[in-house]
């Protein structure tokens, strides 16, 4: 991991672009197994599951990385 205000940019960016990358997949996934009807609401609530714990941890690398107190 790069040091300095150059590297706390680039570790924003990429957690920035990860959260993306989670929040693109969860809502493509979800709508997939919504048109399953019925069978597929258990994959549903499992992926909303873990992007929610995604996005958990990608709060947590912010907070002890100062990530997210670069503007």
């Amino acid at each position: 991991m790069q040091e300095g205000p150059q590297g706390a940019v680039s570790l924003k960016q990429g957690l920035d672009i990860y959260e993306q990358m989670v929040n693109t997949f969860a809502e493509n996934a979800k709508m997939f197994w919504r048109m399953q009807g019925p069978r597929g609401a258990p994959m549903v609530q499992g992926t909303e599951a873990w992007a929610e714990m995604q996005r958990a941890y990608i709060q947590w690398l912010r907070q002890t990385t100062g990530a997210g107190n670069q503007p």
